[in-house]
């Protein structure tokens, strides 16, 4: 049986027609849609057209957030809060933030209380 290990290989081609997909936590394929193509050769050197397959991976794991202020002279803060004069402006960043499954797309920010 041939072997497939996501991020080392892009193709294989094998003398069989099992191929076995060999994601672990070291090589992953990452969240999302993948698909995988088949092409067959007969003896006499005629090709398939392409078939396809399509492999949705789920990502089941949720992602860590993680907030940490810059003040406006480019300090950098953690927790536990930051104190600011009235007026005064800062930046958030949530770039410590992180998923194991792949990279994040989204950061939804909200003011909770006051």
């Amino acid at each position: 049986m041939a072997k497939f290990i996501p991020g080392v290989d892009s193709q294989v081609k094998t003398d069989g027609p099992l191929l076995e997909v060999r994601a672990s936590p070291a090589t992953p394929l990452a969240g999302g849609r993948h698909v995988f193509q088949l092409v067959v050769t007969d003896a006499s050197g005629n090709t398939s057209t392409p078939a396809t397959f399509p492999v949705l991976v789920r990502d089941p794991q949720r992602p860590t957030a993680v907030i940490d202020a810059i003040r406006a002279d480019g300090t950098r803060l953690y927790l536990p809060a930051l104190v600011v004069d009235h007026g005064e402006p800062f930046v958030l960043t949530g770039e410590r933030s992180s998923d194991r499954g792949g990279p994040l797309q989204v950061w939804h920010w909200s003011l909770l209380a006051r």
